[in-house]
């Protein structure tokens, strides 16, 4: 595992290395509702940082010709309850919506290896300076010091920042490897076959819950989740407050969007927006859950945005899964499995937090 010397590393201001970008909308009547989306599509292609904690700082996408761009810069994150100081680096065309801006390096850049070095250590030296209450703007963040590796003449390291980066690729690309490769005792547990099963016929209760409309939403960091159509964060946009008239789904169900198929298993109840459906499956483990998803995964790449997933197509497709022999679902050997899956991938995880 590598390990990093950085007592010779040299505290440089954020202001006298980076500049910040004043990219604009362009469209003179633009209208959010109308004008970006939470999917990325041909039309819209350019995304955009806003106060996202996670998915790089992207939650929205706009069209290139409505937003001034930059490519090789990085995201700070100024406002948020959580997302306040987040930083990311952004090496493609990006433009800015609200509560984050860009900053580029004063000097020239091409390395995406040295574009995620620096926005790493710009979190570590800006992350825990901000809060919701004291925003993390420009005119305070660039007063700010990062320590950074210098060459011997004291300027900062570049070569080395991208060096550096490129071996933390590679080691974790090794560690991933090896979780790839499925532990034999799991691969042994004798499951006498899989058997392919109609949806519709295996869960009898497939359900479309109230809609809580973006006029009805308010959000709150201990809300209840928010579930929209997109392949991110357990489709959770947000947290928002109950609404008396709009009763949440229950906790231990399957929920996935018609467009933009993506099957997540919502572990606390939830209210949805348009077109989000669920399976009931609140008498199984949550692990036979998981390992359900997956292969229910494994249908909606049959349908693309243009073709939503509704829930009369869903009960006719077929998913394989391990029987007992019954010929029955075998749901233990399913909460066995993800339960190895889950270990392994804990433990790599823990792994990587070290080496980083």
């Amino acid at each position: 595992m590598m390990e990093t010397d950085i007592t010779k590393w040299k505290k440089f201001v954020i202001g006298d290395l980076f500049e910040k970008l004043d990219l604009k909308v362009i469209k003179s009547d633009f209208n959010k509702a109308l004008d970006v989306s939470e999917i990325r599509s041909e039309e819209f292609n350019i995304p955009l940082v806003n106060a996202k904690h996670g998915n790089n700082g992207i939650m929205f996408y706009g069209r290139d010709s409505d937003f001034e761009t930059a490519e090789m810069t990085i995201d700070i994150v100024q406002n948020g309850a959580i997302a306040t100081g987040d930083v990311y680096a952004q090496p493609q065309k990006t433009g800015v919506l609200w509560d984050a801006y860009l900053i580029k390096p004063k000097v020239d850049i091409k390395s995406v290896s040295v574009l995620q070095f620096l926005a790493t250590v710009l979190e570590k030296a800006i992350k825990d300076k901000f809060s919701y209450d004291d925003k993390c703007v420009w005119d305070k963040a660039k007063l700010l010091s990062v320590p950074l590796p210098v060459t011997l003449s004291g300027e900062p390291n570049w070569n080395y920042m991208g060096e550096y980066m490129s071996r933390i690729e590679h080691e974790v690309a090794d560690r991933l490897a090896l979780f790839r490769q499925t532990d034999s005792k799991t691969r042994n547990i004798e499951i006498f076959g899989w058997k392919e099963f109609v949806v519709g016929e295996l869960f009898r209760n497939i359900v479309k819950p109230p809609v809580l409309h973006s006029r009805q939403i308010v959000e709150t960091e201990d809300g209840v989740p928010y579930v929209v159509r997109t392949k991110f964060d357990n489709g959770i946009k947000c947290r928002v407050k109950p609404v008396a008239c709009v009763e949440p789904s229950p906790a231990g169900v399957i929920s996935w969007g018609a467009e933009n198929a993506t099957f997540f298993y919502q572990e606390e109840p939830f209210l949805s927006g348009r077109d989000i459906y669920y399976i009931d499956t609140t008498d199984l483990k949550p692990m036979t859950c998981r390992f359900l998803t997956a292969c229910l995964q494994k249908i909606a790449s049959k349908y693309p945005y243009n073709y939503g997933l509704f829930p009369d197509l869903l009960k006719e497709e077929r998913i394989k899964l391990p029987v007992t022999l019954s010929g029955e679902p075998d749901w233990n050997y399913m909460e066995k499995y993800m339960t190895l899956v889950t270990a392994d991938a804990e433990s790599n995880l823990n792994a990587f937090e070290q080496l980083v």
